[in-house]
């Protein structure tokens, strides 16, 4: 494997999980005002409304399963490598 991509498949799980976090805090931000008024994160008029919600909730729970996801690889990966180290 390249060198600087194995650094970076090393590095994703930290780095998805930052991502993570920045994305939430950010859906926060701006949601804070609409919170604070009532509505969830948005108004009946905003076009990106669904359920509710404004586009930087999804980012947030986009980041959110990637990080779940490649949080589960890791450990599927360490799991096997277990295996496969206690069968030699």
């Amino acid at each position: 494997m390249v060198p600087q991509l194995e650094v970076l498949v090393r590095n994703s799980v930290p780095f998805t999980a930052a991502l993570t976090l920045v994305s939430w805090a950010v859906a926060l931000g701006e949601a804070a005002p609409r919170l604070l008024a009532g509505p969830l994160c948005t108004s009946s008029q905003d076009s990106w409304a669904f359920a509710g919600h404004c586009p930087a909730c999804y980012v947030a729970a986009g980041f959110t399963l990637a990080t779940l996801a490649l949080v589960i690889r890791r450990y599927w990966s360490l799991e096997r490598a277990a295996v496969r180290c206690a069968a030699r």
